[in-house]
This record gives structure tokens, C-alpha cells and sequence, in this order.
């Protein structure tokens, strides 16, 4: 017999029980890298999708793998600002 409701924990919750299994890290770090640690994990939740696509996933990892894309993202932005700032002072006399 099947029991009723939701028997697995859904992936945002498994993020959640990552995240707190890193509190003591995370109280051991300086304030501005507590930030970052904190993005890793929210970055994990808003990729929340995709990380449940992954079969048998390593909550950690996609954690992380959530992380870089953002990292990227947001490097690709300022290289674009860069490149335009660049532009911006080359075409000033």
C-alpha cells in the first residue's frame, strides 16, 4: 500500500537541507564571504528547474554548478560594460 502525500523531499527542500548542513562553515567565514557562500545557494534554488532533471543529483554540486552559471553571467555582463567603456574613452579626442 502506497502512503499518501509526498514521500520524497522536493529539491528546493533538499537546497534548504544542503544549506543548513554548511552552517558552521558558513559562522566560520568573515561577513562579505558568508554573502557568497549565501549566493551559492540561492543560485541553487533559482536553478531549482533544472536541478530536479538530474536523476540521482549531489545537491552540493548542483549548488555549485548553479553558482558558476551565475558567475558567468554575470562576468559576461561586465565584460560587455568593459568593452563598452573601452569604446566610450578610444572615440573621445
Amino acid at each position: 500500500m502506497q502512503a499518501l502525500g509526498r514521500t520524497a523531499r522536493t529539491f528546493r527542500d533538499a537546497i534548504r537541507v544542503e544549506r543548513n548542513r554548511w552552517d558552521g562553515f558558513r559562522r566560520t567565514l568573515k561577513p562579505a564571504d558568508r554573502e557568497r557562500l549565501d549566493h551559492i545557494f540561492e543560485a541553487a534554488l533559482a536553478h531549482g528547474d533544472a536541478g530536479t532533471m538530474i536523476a540521482t543529483p549531489r545537491i552540493s554540486e548542483v549548488a555549485l554548478v548553479a553558482a558558476m552559471v551565475d558567475l558567468l553571467k554575470e562576468t559576461e555582463v561586465l565584460q560587455r560594460r568593459v568593452s563598452e567603456l573601452e569604446k566610450q574613452v578610444k572615440e573621445k579626442p
